[in-house]
């Protein structure tokens, strides 16, 4: 196997670069003299490095390549040393990156890679090795090293640093996506990462403007001066998967009433039936926040009645994932989160989800996330009392709906 050594240059440049540096007391003149020449030696060292590197990046025929060729002299081996492990992670480079921003599935470096897991192999990269590739001319590289982050190293303050720095000229997409990931969650108390949050949510490129939607509705970010506008904005984005994420998350701005219409006229319009999941659980977020209990708006809690009491039931309506969330209550805050909202009226939901229970045309998830909403908001006097109605039921999900009742009793 030819080992790729692209990027390992770096390291020891700066080792040479370091140890040249140390020098005993000589004149001044000496000095001067001593660092120009040594600047040159380490010029040339690192060119020399340099075109060896290209040189072996061109020989390397990747798509000839096979996992053996990768791991034949990895295998055996308790754990991978940095060079061996930057070896392996560099021929990432070659693998395309898709239109949705990830890396090209199924590659040559992945099965390697899957192949060492499967072995008990361990590789945590060091620090080195995350200054390698994040400084890395590949924005495959770059966009891994800001993965590896999180995943082997934590958000240490050093990388948050990394990561700035190269976002001064980063362009790719790729790398800006999953950079996002890294730095994002201090958006709300540093202004220059404020600041590069706000402008990914306006990045021409659809993946970015994704993760800018989730992590500026993440923490003290939703504070952000100019936020909340700019998540309104991505509620209504051309991109299905932006809008979905926007609308989502948007529920942690309580009290904005331009936010809570807009979700309102979503879940109403029983055409948008496939947003009604992530629609009717922010508007939940905005009045109850399960299981936290700290939501206090009356609109929103007005809208998801209206919503749950709908007659025109079919498989899509009511979406059942709504039900589901509207089960999530916390007994621990439940009895003050009552007293401090007087608008909320327990029986008017539990008549709700009676309804909801004995129609056959709703779908069956709907109906039995119906008996854990009455469970929840009733207690089990209030599941007690809906007996009858189940013992009723003879339609085709009668079974299945009795079954869930029966588990939930005996809870």
């Amino acid at each position: 196997m030819k080992k790729n050594k692209y990027l390992m240059h770096i390291i020891v440049a700066l080792t040479i670069t370091a140890s040249i540096g140390i020098t005993a007391c000589k004149s001044s003149a000496e000095e001067t003299k001593m660092s120009t020449d040594e600047s040159s030696v380490s010029s040339v060292a690192e060119e020399s490095k340099e075109a060896k590197s290209q040189k072996k990046t061109k020989e390397l025929d990747y798509k000839n390549l096979t996992v053996e060729d990768l791991t034949k002299n990895l295998i055996g081996k308790k754990e991978l040393t940095d060079e061996e492990f930057l070896d392996l992670v560099s021929t990432y480079r070659y693998v395309p990156i898709t239109e949705d921003l990830n890396l090209e599935d199924g590659s040559v470096t992945q099965q390697a890679f899957s192949l060492l897991d499967d072995k008990n192999i361990k590789y945590t990269p060091s620090q080195n090795v995350l200054k390698t590739l994040i400084k890395s001319e590949y924005p495959q590289l770059r966009g891994i090293a800001c993965e590896l982050m999180d995943e082997f190293n934590g958000t240490k303050e050093e990388n948050i640093d990394l990561v700035k720095e190269i976002l001064k000229t980063e362009k790719e997409p790729y790398v800006l996506r999953r950079a996002i990931s890294v730095v994002a969650y201090k958006a709300g108390e540093d202004p220059e990462i404020a600041k590069f949050l706000l402008d990914m949510a306006k990045n021409e490129n659809p993946g970015v403007r994704e993760r800018a939607a989730y992590w500026l509705c993440i923490g003290s970010n939703k504070d952000i001066e100019g936020a909340q506008d700019l998540v309104f904005e991505l509620m209504q984005d051309e991109n299905k998967e932006v809008m979905r994420t926007a609308c989502e998350k948007s529920g942690v701005f309580r009290d904005n009433q331009k936010i809570t219409e807009y979700l309102k006229s979503i879940l109403l319009d029983d055409s948008k039936y496939e947003l009604h999941g992530i629609c009717g659980k922010a508007l939940i977020d905005m009045w109850l926040d399960p299981p936290n209990m700290d939501g206090h708006n009356e609109t929103a809690y007005n809208a998801t009645v209206e919503y749950i009491e709908k007659t025109s039931r079919n498989e899509n309506i009511p979406e059942f994932t709504v039900l589901n969330y509207l089960s999530g209550i916390s007994d621990a805050g439940f009895e003050k989160w009552k007293a401090q909202n007087p608008y909320y009226n327990k029986d008017k939901i539990t008549a709700a989800m009676i309804e909801i229970i004995k129609d056959p045309n709703a779908n069956s998830l709907a109906r039995a996330s119906a008996i854990e909403v009455i469970h929840a908001h009733g207690k089990k006097e209030a599941l007690e009392s809906i007996k009858s109605v189940i013992d009723d039921l003879t339609d085709k999900d009668a079974t299945f709906i009795k079954d869930v009742f029966a588990k939930e009793l005996a809870k």
